[in-house]
């Protein structure tokens, strides 16, 4: 592509100049090294683009040069100043002398060309390189199920997603030393998260990654690399899924235990209502069992009713209850106010109670037990009522009662008169 489709496809798509630049800081930590023990310091980008890595390279003190196909994008590159040329990649690196470079690069390249083109790329960076030298290759990652069969074709100049492990073995197969991947831009969030969402695994494996293989040198240039080449990178797909399983198993796990807690206070709620059904049970059995008792009292007690016996003995029944009416308990209050009344009757006949003093004269303890007991309980009250009952005697009801109006009145009147 020579217009400017590919440079506004590039900017909208994969990110602006600063933040791709920003991405490939990753990589210094390898390249920052070889300017100690390879003084050359020349590096080659193949499909350089805008010059992203061209810029940083020239910034940390490498001599590094650029090339790309398309014209437009290294506009980018000639406004500030880098030193780029338009070509083939392949035909570029074929005409660089042997051992003549410390790094060769390329950054999203490898999914453009066919795979018969890759691999003698791949054969002429090991021809090219120092000893020590480094081959830097980035691609979209298939392991990112979305990039594999979403995005990647987003890009209409692919030919197809390179797994990892491939791009991996080539430079391994054409006798690089060292060759490590580099997961890369996965979600910094999703790599510390506890919780992996199904989407995330379809999705947040590291959307690129990075083969750099260290070509056969000395011993003290893979020594200062050491650290770079052992240090881990990215998400991948068996790490995210393995994560997502872990999860799965525990809410299985946790939904189980759930289940068998629930299950349990089933069984204990079904075992109280069972008891509860039983104590019921047992209520309503001494319920009927009280109630069979009551009817079975009843129907003695009618038969006893019904009884001859019963019948037979109810003189006796009668006798026993007028004894208990006259017992000498109740009949004391009784006998006091008879002999009373009997006293009061004798007082009003002057012949009468001449002839029972006379009587009782010869009987001493006799007569005083009967004044003691008419004399008692208001003897006072009882002489005024015996004085005013002997002033009425002769008189006649009508007259008695005239007597009684009066009495009154005057009573009523000296009452009001004080």
């Amino acid at each position: 592509m020579t217009d400017n489709f590919y440079r506004a496809f590039e900017e909208k798509f994969r990110g602006s100049r600063g933040m791709i630049k920003s991405r490939l800081q990753v990589y210094l930590p390898f390249v920052k090294p070889l300017l100690v023990f390879l003084p050359s310091a020349q590096a080659t980008d193949l499909g350089c683009g805008r010059g992203e890595w061209l810029e940083l390279l020239a910034e940390i003190g490498f001599d590094a040069q650029g090339v790309d196909i398309d014209d437009a994008m290294l506009s980018a590159c000639r406004e500030r100043g880098l030193k780029v040329q338009t070509g083939d990649a392949l035909a570029f690196l074929r005409g660089l002398p042997d051992a003549s470079q410390s790094v060769v690069s390329g950054f999203h390249i490898a999914e453009h060309l066919p795979f018969e083109t890759l691999k003698e790329l791949v054969k002429e960076a090991l021809r090219v390189l120092l000893p020590g030298g480094l081959l830097i290759l980035e691609t979209p990652n298939p392991e990112n199920l979305v990039v594999g069969t979403s995005t990647f074709y987003l890009d209409p100049t692919h030919h197809r997603p390179i797994p990892p492990q491939l791009l991996a073995f080539l430079p391994e197969y054409f006798g690089f030393k060292h060759i490590k991947i580099l997961r890369l831009q996965e979600s910094p969030e999703l790599a510390k998260a506890t919780e992996v969402t199904f989407l995330s695994v379809l999705s947040g494996v590291s959307p690129d990654y990075a083969v750099i293989a260290q070509k056969e040198g000395p011993d003290e240039i893979f020594a200062a690399l050491q650290s770079a080449f052992d240090t881990e990178y990215g998400l991948n797909l068996e790490t995210l899924a393995h994560r997502y399983q872990q999860q799965a198993e525990a809410r299985a796990t946790a939904a189980e235990q759930h289940a068998a807690e629930a299950e349990a206070r089933a069984t204990a709620a079904e075992q109280h209502a069972a008891e509860a059904e039983a104590r019921a049970t047992a209520a309503e059995q001494r319920t009927a069992e009280a109630e069979n008792r009551a009817i079975q009292a009843e129907a003695r007690v009618n038969d006893l009713l019904n009884s001859t016996s019963w019948r037979i003995t109810a003189p006796l029944r009668w006798l026993a209850g007028l004894a208990h009416r006259f017992t000498p308990q109740a009949l004391k209050p009784k006998l006091k106010l008879f002999l009373q009344h009997t006293a009061l009757y004798v007082r009003r006949r002057p012949w009468l109670r001449r002839v029972t003093l006379g009587v009782l004269a010869h009987f001493p303890s006799l007569k005083t037990r009967l004044l003691r007991i008419v004399t008692d309980n208001g003897a006072s009250h009882s002489s005024r009522q015996s004085d005013a009952l002997t002033e009425l005697a002769h008189l006649t009801p009508r007259a008695r009662r005239i007597y009684t109006d009066l009495k009154s009145a005057l009573a009523r009147q000296q009452k009001e008169g004080n």
